[in-house]
């Protein structure tokens, strides 16, 4: 943890002119005497394989295409764990240990970058080691009904988390400029509206804005500028599960709640008597709930909707996190609310309860 800290305020990094040069990864792997070595490039939380090559006696080599533009990961045979790459300059010396097809112990050397990564990776696993050994001791306590127990164990387990996440942030924000940063910002952008999304993107510099991270964060950037609060809502059309389709350029002239939700989703199950409610309070007023459910079961969406007693229109291609909505409207959570007023335009987003209540109140006075 102290190299980490040292490496903190070290750490003020570049990259010179010749950034596009190819850079060389010859590793050793002991524990995959043969088999394939695969080299993917991160362009979002999916890495993209881009080569492969056979370890000969464990050891590999790739030798061009590499630049220091790019995020990259090594897999080794079955494994699915990977290891990262973090290019600058410096060509990268990798050596692995498997056990049993999975990485038991790595080491890149390379440059500055990697080696913040590295000294987080050595601080990351044993972080989880102390969270790994307090959580038997929690599940016992919770079993027997201990609540002193329970209160002073969760007490210390949020403390080892929130040190562990204010580690994680201070590189993100001592790297905001480059590739190690943008990959904290991917395995969070679930986490991020539009501003800070939009902030976090302008930092970047010139040869980070080339990678594909950075290129696919833009995208999402893009998407979430259509569909924030103040923009026009996009029509979007899907079945009901009669066949019927409907868009959602029908509901122009009413105030509309789009209630993205799903029959296995326990939050929007927990949200429904409160939509119920609010239905059954405003529908003669020139309101109404289109459903969208994310669900990819018929049958289960069906009985839901009969259970929570959900009497307005319901839609859903059932095609679970891939159904169109969640990339029209950028959706990453559920419950997700979408206010939309008369003339089409997206008043509110997220809200719940007594603030969707209230807002939904303010806009048919």
């Amino acid at each position: 943890m102290k190299k980490i800290i040292v490496l903190f305020s070290a750490l003020s990094l570049f990259f010179s002119a010749n950034a596009q040069k190819s850079l060389t990864i010859n590793g050793k792997v002991d524990g995959l005497t043969e088999g394939k070595v695969y080299l993917s490039k991160m362009a979002s939380q999916k890495p993209i394989k881009i080569d492969s090559i056979d370890a000969v006696n464990g050891s590999f080599a790739f030798t061009k295409g590499i630049t220091a533009t790019d995020i990259y990961m090594l897999n080794f045979g079955k494994t699915r764990a990977g290891v990262l790459l973090f290019p600058e300059n410096e060509n990268f010396v990798v050596t692995v240990k498997l056990n049993n097809n999975a990485i038991e112990l790595s080491e890149v050397k390379a440059g500055a970058l990697q080696a913040v990564y590295q000294d987080y990776t050595k601080a990351l696993k044993e972080n989880r080691a102390e969270i790994n050994k307090l959580y038997p001791a929690y599940q016992k306590a919770k079993a027997e009904n201990n609540a002193a127990e329970v209160d002073r164990l969760e007490k210390e387990l949020t403390v080892k988390s929130d040190a562990f996440d204010a580690t994680e942030n201070k590189i993100q924000e001592n790297n905001a400029s480059n590739l190690l940063g943008l990959y904290f910002v991917v395995n969070k952008v679930y986490y991020y509206d539009y501003e800070k999304l939009k902030g976090i993107l302008e930092k970047a510099d010139a040869n980070t804005k080339q990678s594909e991270v950075y290129k696919n964060l833009q995208v999402r950037l893009d998407k979430m500028d259509k569909v924030r609060v103040g923009s026009m809502a996009p029509d979007f059309t899907l079945p009901t599960p009669e066949g019927k389709m409907v868009s959602l350029s029908q509901f122009r002239g009413k105030v509309l709640v789009v209630d993205c939700w799903a029959s296995w989703c326990g939050p929007c199950r927990a949200e429904s008597p409160n939509m119920v409610a609010l239905y059954n309070a405003n529908k003669d007023k020139n309101f109404t709930i289109l459903g969208v459910s994310l669900d990819r079961d018929k049958d289960k969406w069906l009985k839901a909707i009969a259970d929570d007693k959900l009497a307005w229109n319901h839609v859903s291609d059932l095609k679970y996190w891939q159904s169109m909505i969640c990339d029209l409207y950028v959706i990453s959570a559920i419950p997700e609310t979408i206010l939309i007023d008369k003339d089409g335009k997206i008043v509110a987003r997220g809200l719940r309860g007594e603030e969707l209540k209230a807002k939904v109140a303010e806009l048919l006075k």
